[in-house]
C-alpha cells in the first residue's frame, strides 16, 4: 500500500512539473556595466537603464542569432526593448548629483523574445546546438611532428585566450586529465572517431573541429578544419610570422567567422523543425525515474515532455524536441542516457 501511495505521489509531481521540460537558458541572462552622466541623478539613472536594456538585448541576440539579427534588433527603441526585459538585479551601484554608475544583471524573457523574432523572421539559432569543441593542432611546417598539449602550441594558446561574442560558442579543448587521456595530436589529425566522440560527450558539445594549422610558406597560416560530423574546409590567413600572437589571434577570428556562417545556417534550418517521439523508460525505483526526468528537462532541445502512462517501474512519454534525433541523442549522452530506436517508439536507457 505504501509503495502504491509513493507511486501515485510521484505521478502527481511528475504531471505538474513535466509539462514544460525546457530548462532555463543562461544565454538569456547578461551582466551589464553602466556609467552615465545627465542633468541630475534621476535622469542619469533612467538613461542608464535604457542603455543597459538595449545592451542586454543585443548581447543576448548575438548569442542566439546572426549579425543580421543583431542589426535588426538594434533598430528598436527603448519602449520596444523594455518588453523583452524580465528581471533587473542591481549587483552594485553608486550615484552623485549628476552621475549613475552600476553593475546590473539583466534577465530577458526568453519566450517573448523568441516569439518576436519568429514573427518577424529574424534568424533564431537552435538552443543547445551551437557549442563547438575546438582541437587546435599546430606545427611550423607540415612535415613537423604535430603539437596539441605542448607549451609550444601557439595556436592552442590563442584559442584558450579567445572570448565568445557570437551565437556559436567555440570552446578550446580544456587541458585536464580526461582530455589528455582521450586524445593526442596524432589521434586528432587522424579524426579518430572514438577519441572525438569521447571528448564531445565529456565536454557537452554538439561537434568537434580539429584545426590543423601550420605556416603558409613564408607568410600567414593555413588551417585545415575537419569536424566529427564530416565538414572539411581550408582557411588561409595572411600575415607576418614575426607578428607572433597577433597572427594567431587574427586566425582565430577568421576561422570563427568562416565556420560560424555554416553552423548558423544549419542551426537555423534545424530550428524550424519540431519533432515528437514516444519514449518508454523502465526504472528500478523512483530515484532512477527522478534522475531520468531531470536529464530530459536539462536537455536544451527538449521543448515538452508529456507523461502518457505511468505504472509500476515504467513510464511512457511523448517527447517534443527541436532539431535532429542525432543531436537530441548526443545531448542526452552527455548526461548518461541514450535513446534506442525500436521502430514505432524509442527506449530511454542509461549508458
Amino acid at each position: 500500500m505504501f509503495k502504491k501511495l509513493c507511486l501515485m505521489a510521484a505521478l502527481l509531481i511528475a504531471l505538474s512539473g513535466s509539462q514544460t521540460a525546457a530548462a532555463a537558458d543562461e544565454r538569456f541572462s547578461v551582466d551589464i556595466n553602466v556609467d552615465v552622466t545627465d542633468i541630475n541623478a534621476s535622469a542619469a539613472r533612467e538613461k542608464a537603464m535604457n542603455e543597459a536594456n538595449k545592451a542586454a538585448v543585443l548581447a543576448v541576440v548575438r548569442r542566439i542569432s546572426t549579425a543580421e539579427g543583431v542589426t535588426r534588433m538594434s533598430a528598436l527603441n527603448a519602449n520596444q526593448l523594455i518588453n523583452f526585459i524580465k528581471e533587473v538585479s542591481v549587483i552594485e551601484e553608486k550615484s552623485s548629483p549628476v552621475r549613475y554608475i552600476a553593475q546590473l544583471r539583466i534577465v530577458l524573457n526568453e519566450d517573448i523574445l523568441k516569439q518576436y523574432m519568429k514573427e518577424r523572421d529574424i534568424p533564431l539559432l537552435l538552443a543547445g546546438g551551437s557549442k563547438i569543441l575546438v582541437v587546435p593542432v599546430f606545427r611550423e611546417f607540415s612535415s613537423d611532428p604535430p603539437l596539441l598539449w605542448e607549451n609550444a602550441n601557439l595556436w592552442k594558446q590563442a584559442w584558450d585566450a579567445a572570448t565568445n561574442t557570437s551565437a556559436v560558442s567555440f570552446v578550446s579543448l580544456p587541458a585536464n586529465a580526461f582530455n589528455y587521456a582521450a586524445i593526442d595530436a596524432q589521434k586528432a589529425l587522424a579524426l579518430d572517431g572514438e577519441a572525438l566522440s569521447k571528448i564531445i560527450n565529456a565536454n557537452n558539445a554538439s561537434d568537434a573541429y580539429v584545426l590543423d594549422a601550420s605556416y603558409d610558406g613564408i607568410e600567414g597560416l593555413i588551417i585545415h578544419a575537419a569536424s566529427y560530423n564530416g565538414d572539411n574546409q581550408t582557411i588561409r590567413v595572411p600575415g607576418a610570422r614575426s607578428s607572433g600572437a597577433e597572427l594567431f589571434n587574427k586566425a582565430v577570428a577568421a576561422v570563427k567567422q568562416q565556420l560560424e556562417s555554416k553552423i548558423s545556417a544549419q542551426n537555423i534550418s534545424e530550428n524550424a523543425l519540431e519533432n515528437t517521439m514516444t519514449v518508454l523508460f523502465t526504472f528500478a525505483n523512483l530515484a532512477e525515474w527522478s534522475l531520468a526526468e531531470k536529464a530530459l528537462a536539462d536537455t536544451p532541445v527538449v521543448n515538452k515532455v508529456d507523461i502518457q502512462a505511468f505504472a509500476s517501474n515504467r513510464a511512457q512519454l511523448k517527447l517534443t524536441y527541436t532539431g535532429s534525433e542525432t543531436k537530441l541523442n548526443r545531448l542526452l549522452n552527455t548526461q548518461g542516457y541514450t535513446l534506442r530506436n525500436q521502430g514505432s517508439y524509442h527506449t530511454l536507457e542509461k549508458l
